[in-house]
């Protein structure tokens, strides 16, 4: 009678203990995995022409230190251009700023330079804007007189715009101190100061309500704090 009582509580009690056994195994964590290393972010290539003018620099002579940079860098044809555009509070007052460099041999760049600056370049660019005002002339009085004559002509009249500086309207001015050359060109909203120093140019716009000389007193005064970096 002891005997098989004993067998049954053992009968019992194994099945027990295997399945507390197996409930411990199946609640036990498995070791959770490392966290994976966020990848650092892309960064910006940043423009070696931004570090020809610092922000007190800008500061100094804008009145105002900028707020943000954002510079490029890329190659048209034969040249290479690295440019930096210092963002102002004002915003009028920012500064746009390229150095632009042979890609191909030197020659390049004194192509680029004399067709900009040379007097028989300019000349050349200021006998092509005549004749296309002469030929707006024309043109207005030939539809002069279609209206007057009551004739109406369907369709526009514009041409593609030239090559050239179309946003400079007035002749290169020469300004002496400053690298081996230096102009002046622009209109009344922006003005840009070129200087050719060695195998690069230096390209200096700003804008502003300002009059020509006082925009050509600023400009030269960061081309020159510029030019010493370049």
């Amino acid at each position: 009678m002891r005997l098989t009582t004993l067998t049954l509580l053992l009968c019992l009690i194994v099945p027990a203990l295997a399945c507390g056994a197996r409930g411990d195994v199946q609640n036990a964590k498995a070791p959770e995995a490392p966290a994976a290393t966020p990848a650092p972010a892309a960064q910006i290539p940043q423009s070696k022409t931004c570090a020809l003018l610092s922000a007190e620099e800008l500061k100094e002579v804008q009145g105002e230190a900028p707020t943000g940079e954002q510079g490029s860098e890329h190659a048209t044809g034969p040249l290479s251009m690295s440019q930096c555009f210092f963002r102002l509070p004002t915003f009028a007052k920012s500064i746009n700023l390229e150095v632009v460099r042979a890609a191909e041999g030197a020659d390049a760049l004194k192509e680029y330079w004399r067709k900009r600056f040379h007097p028989e370049a300019v000349e050349a660019r200021e006998r092509q804007h005549e004749l296309k005002e002469e030929r707006e002339r024309e043109r207005e009085e030939m539809l002069e007189r279609e209206r007057a004559a009551g004739q109406v002509r369907e369709g526009g009249h514009g041409e593609e715009e030239e090559e050239g500086d179309e946003g400079d309207d007035s002749r290169p001015q020469r300004v002496p101190g400053l690298g081996e050359e230096a102009y002046l060109t622009g209109n009344e909203r922006t003005s840009t100061l070129s200087v050719l120093k060695g195998d690069a140019v230096l390209r200096l716009s700003l804008s502003g309500p300002e009059e020509r000389r006082a925009k050509l007193k600023r400009a030269s005064a960061l081309a020159a704090k510029a030019l010493k970096r370049l």
